[in-house]
């Protein structure tokens, strides 16, 4: 059985608890023990101190253009795809993420500060795939993928699996938000990415990642794209796109 921490600040949480809130301008609700069971003591210190996708936050303005229909692929606590869904002229976003458990929370946030048109799905993302795929939880959800790895895992949550060329084909994605490191290369180098202008990429901890590690760079500079990087995010634009912003 894996370890259980126990939150005992968590575990005094009443109703009434107040809502964590990211200098960006997000809310996120904390109403009692089972919010505080999913975003955990870490988490809640690096929404309020702004240290929560930061570099992903940072170049979103530079990333957005006027009528984008974006892809938010690992939507997490609804931070990034929240700020996508209030810029004007956005045409649609699509939120995704695969941890079932954190779905409603998800739909909450986005409820909570007002973009509850954004489409938010609980799916795993691969190319011409079907049927469900298990997905490994954990108590850091930032951790929570689909391989086992070790015993670190809490639950495992069968999640279907939808296509990814499907999404960007039908709903005509101009913009990739994806923040799930470990699967950005294996994701894009399945994609059809025609119509999609920029691609902004979360690397984790370790920004080299998103260079020489996965290979994305490299993979996403063959395929017509410049770089610019900063910190541990990284935005890819289409060459020739980079005046796309009026």
């Amino acid at each position: 059985m894996p370890d259980v921490i126990v939150d005992l600040a968590a575990k005094r949480q009443s109703s009434t608890a107040e809502p964590i809130l990211h200098p960006a301008g997000v809310t996120l609700p904390f109403d009692g023990p089972s919010d505080a069971a999913l975003v955990i003591p870490e988490i809640r210190s690096e929404v309020r101190s702004g240290a929560y996708c930061a570099e992903l936050l940072r170049l979103l303005p530079e990333a957005i253009a006027p009528g984008d229909r974006v892809l938010v692929i690992g939507a997490g606590v609804g931070v990034v795809s929240t700020m996508v869904a209030r810029n004007e002229g956005v045409d649609r976003v699509i939120a995704v993420e695969a941890n079932t458990a954190l779905f409603p929370y998800l739909n909450r946030v986005h409820a909570l500060n007002g973009v509850a048109e954004v489409e938010a799905v609980n799916a795993v993302l691969a190319e011409g795939k079907k049927g469900r795929v298990p997905f490994f939880a954990r108590r850091d959800l930032r951790t929570s993928s689909l391989l086992p790895h070790d015993r670190s895992w809490q639950q495992v949550m069968m999640v279907p699996f939808m296509d990814l060329n499907l999404i960007l084909t039908e709903e005509r994605i101009s913009l990739i938000i994806c923040d799930i490191p470990a699967a950005s290369a294996r994701l894009l180098a399945q994609a059809e990415l025609g119509q999609v202008d920029c691609i902004l990429l979360g690397c984790g901890d370790e920004s080299d990642q998103c260079w020489e590690n996965d290979g994305i760079c490299t993979l996403l500079v063959a395929r017509g794209y410049s770089a610019e990087r900063s910190g541990t995010a990284v935005l890819f634009r289409r060459d020739g796109a980079l005046n796309r912003r009026i």
